[in-house]
């Protein structure tokens, strides 16, 4: 397989667009016997953030990521552009247009990305706007970036399958979701349970178009117990049987 056909036939599942400027990827490797660090986003937003495949875009090394800077208007002399860019450890690259996709990729590997303090398996949050790409990469405390609507096979190996059954609460700053195992065989319990406590009680789907994915929501009534917005991104604290969201320090994490 080419590195290009690798880059199209993993690019959906290594792109996550969690909020209208707010998009997840991770480091991966420029290919199966290559080694070297890439950071690869696919999305349909690209287009639309000016990053064509005729655009000129510069790759810089910043504070805890990198970022992706539309440089096609007022470039007084390319080569001074490439020289600066090359001494401050980054890259200049066009965005990839496949064949039979309608949004193009940015992709860069190599130097650059260990440049910036990057490896392979990194996750990365990124921010973007009009001709602005800015990457900052999570803890490694094994948190993730989840949005009220909560899916993936990922959650199975915390023991949250579909048809179990969860309690939701929430206080103001928290969410707390907590699995209750046997859940079905348990339901007039747990319904008293959750009434004395003043809970939620949410069972788990599964995503038909998804692999069958486990997939649950949060209570609309407990995001505004928190005082969280329907739409806002949260750090989620994972563990077996409990998942805890708190808001995303975004200055906390450079940005």
């Amino acid at each position: 397989m080419s590195t290009r056909k690798g880059i199209e036939k993993n690019a959906h599942a290594r792109n996550i667009v969690v909020k209208e400027g707010i998009h997840l990827t991770s480091v991966t490797r420029a290919g199966c016997n290559d080694s070297k660090p890439k950071i690869l986003f696919y999305a349909e937003w690209i287009s639309r953030m000016g990053f064509t495949p005729d655009a000129l875009t510069q790759f810089l090394p910043e504070d805890g990521g990198a970022a992706y800077v539309l440089r096609n208007e007022n470039i007084p002399s390319y080569s001074e552009l490439l020289r600066e860019t090359k001494e401050k450890g980054g890259a200049l690259i066009h965005p990839i247009r496949f064949k039979h996709r309608e949004s193009p990729c940015i992709c860069v590997s190599g130097a650059a990305v260990r440049n910036a303090g990057l490896q392979y398996g990194d996750n990365l949050i990124a921010l973007y706007e009009y001709g602005l790409i800015r990457m900052r990469k999570l803890p490694d405390d094994g948190s993730r970036v989840l949005n009220a609507r909560i899916f993936g096979k990922w959650l199975e190996v915390l023991g949250f399958l579909p048809g179990e059954v969860l309690t939701v609460g929430s206080e103001p700053g928290l969410i707390a979701c907590t699995l209750q195992e046997n859940g079905q065989a348990r339901a007039a319990e747990l319904v008293k349970y959750a009434r004395e406590k003043r809970l939620n009680l949410v069972q788990i789907n599964k995503m038909q178009d998804n692999n069958n994915a486990p997939a649950f929501e949060i209570p609309p009534s407990r995001l505004e117990k928190a005082g969280f917005l329907p739409d806002e991104v949260f750090r989620a604290e994972c563990g077996h049987g409990r998942i805890q969201l708190q808001k995303l320090d975004f200055v906390g994490l450079g940005f």
